[in-house]
């Protein structure tokens, strides 16, 4: 087992990181904690991509917790149709968070689904990335 179990960041695959920044800003309140930034030659490193490229920001909520990072890649494929990651957000009222995301400028992916815990719904960001509203029966 490794000696940290902290959770420091999310990240997310976003074509527009600028719209992605400004939506999870305005939607969830988070704010930056690392301005949109080119990596350089870090990406390539660090994926053991030759010439790979991103530019990456990284979002902090007004809570605390684990950061929200966003990356914009022309080698990392544009998030699909079908979401295969995504972020999840716990909320109290869903059809409320649902209405306010999507006047953030959201959408939602599909229909609001029940779970024997709650419910829950798919919405796309303005720049690209999926994330979940989940509502969770007491």
């Amino acid at each position: 087992m490794l000696a940290t179990a902290r959770l420091l960041h999310a990240s997310l695959s976003v074509a527009d990181l600028e719209a992605s920044v400004a939506f999870y800003g305005a939607a969830f309140g988070y704010t930056l904690a690392l301005p949109p930034t080119d990596l350089g030659t870090a990406f390539a490193q660090m994926t053991g991509v030759p010439g790979a490229r991103a530019r990456l920001a990284q979002l902090q909520a007004s809570g605390g917790g684990p950061a929200l990072e966003l990356i914009a890649s022309p080698q990392v494929p544009a998030p699909a149709a079908v979401p295969p990651a995504h972020v999840a957000f716990a909320v109290a009222d869903l059809d409320a968070a649902l209405a306010a995301a999507c006047a953030a400028g959201a959408e939602m992916l599909g229909e609001v689904v029940r779970f024997a815990e709650g419910r829950s719904a798919y919405c796309r960001e303005p720049g690209g990335s999926v994330f979940e509203l989940e509502e969770l029966f007491e």
